[in-house]
């Protein structure tokens, strides 16, 4: 495991990463310590085995060498990206490496917490790829679709699939309030399982709000009470506007979310 200070990796030609193949995890770091570092490495581990990629490492090493990037890089607010590489392989999409790679990138950033506007994206997903399920090294078509966003000045998309239900923006998880419930896709949408998602999940139960996961159409957003995203990093943000469609953004259930998040033990 190998502790880098910025972008500074290097691959040979024969890297499967060129073809996309690898995962990532982007932790929040708090008060010098990374937030649900264990729901990271279980989530980690389990896309790795779905790819077939090696990832031999306990939670205990996960967590150790998690702080010591911590220690090296005196972080005390900010973020570490941790980078599962697949490594050199025989020519072919269907090559498999033996030797794989994890690097940890500490990096600062400071959460913007202001609300944003959202359109739909112009084109549909397919719910049954399971790429939509991983936390992949591919992000194009989210960089596609955000630079869609930014150009109608708007500040990010959200997907539907085939189905027209949604399903995440480039970046975050989201939720909409209706009648004091809260609602988000279900997995099978072809939606990541987000860690903020599960944790609001959670919570919102253990406090007696009734939480959904459940298929969402366009129609829902728009009458949706509020709505918003979420992310470990960003944390919750209010969504503002859906395609030109103003929302609340002061919904008394998003101040009592952020309340519990405050509280939880990450």
């Amino acid at each position: 495991m190998v502790h880098e200070q910025g972008a500074k990796l290097c691959f040979t030609a024969d890297d499967r990463i060129f073809l996309g193949e690898g995962l990532f995890e982007t932790l929040r770091v708090v008060n010098h310590k990374p937030c649900y570092p264990k729901a990271h490495w279980q989530r980690l581990k389990k896309a790795a085995s779905f790819l077939g990629l090696a990832l031999d490492v306990s939670f205990e090493v996960w967590l150790e060498k998690l702080n010591e990037c911590i220690k090296l890089h005196a972080l005390q607010e900010g973020g570490i990206k941790a980078i599962l590489c697949s490594g050199r392989a025989p020519r072919g999409l269907s090559a498999r490496s033996k030797e794989t790679s994890l690097t940890l990138i500490a990096f600062q950033y400071i959460r913007n917490s202001q609300p944003l506007s959202l359109l739909s994206v112009p084109w549909l997903r397919d719910a049954k790829n399971p790429i939509y399920q991983l936390k992949s090294i591919n992000y194009l078509e989210a960089i596609i679709a955000r630079r869609h966003a930014e150009a109608a000045g708007v500040d990010d998309a959200l997907f539907f699939n085939f189905q027209h239900h949604a399903t995440e923006t480039t970046i975050a998880n989201f939720f909409i309030i209706k009648n004091d419930q809260l609602l988000t896709p279900a997995l099978h949408c072809g939606v990541l399982p987000g860690i903020l998602r599960e944790r609001l999940l959670c919570l919102g139960k253990k406090q007696g709000i009734h939480c959904f996961e459940l298929e969402l159409l366009k129609a829902d957003l728009l009458q949706a009470d509020a709505a918003f995203t979420c992310n470990v990093l960003q944390g919750i943000r209010p969504i503002r506007a859906f395609d030109n469609h103003v929302l609340n953004v002061n919904h008394p259930l998003v101040t009592k979310l952020n309340h519990f998040l405050a509280l939880d033990e990450p």
